[in-house]
């Protein structure tokens, strides 16, 4: 896993990891949000839209590359919203798996 000081943003210009990108920055709000306004469906349309937006990642571009610096911050924007999945998910009281 590569560190976080180890990734270089500028090659996750493209849209789809910037939608990613925008999603993950905005996760405090959306826990904001939950707690103000005592809903948990903000958290759970959320995760949904976080899981969809790395799925339209995920078939736009290929995370294993020659070019190691955009392998390893695909890598390192892959692992962030597993991170963040996961804690959405035990937030709302769900189990999430390991590995799928």
């Amino acid at each position: 896993m590569p560190k976080q000081e180890e990734i270089n943003i500028d090659n996750l210009l493209d849209e789809p990891s910037q939608n990613i990108l925008k999603l993950i920055y905005d996760f405090e709000n959306i826990l904001v949000q939950v707690t103000e306004k005592d809903e948990p469906s903000i958290l759970s349309r959320y995760l949904i839209d976080l899981a969809k937006a790395y799925s339209n990642f995920y078939n736009e571009n290929k995370i294993i590359n020659e070019d190691k610096e955009l392998q390893d911050a695909r890598i390192y924007l892959t692992y962030m919203v597993g991170k963040v999945l996961k804690t959405g998910a035990k937030l709302l009281g769900i189990e999430m798996p390991n590995k799928m």
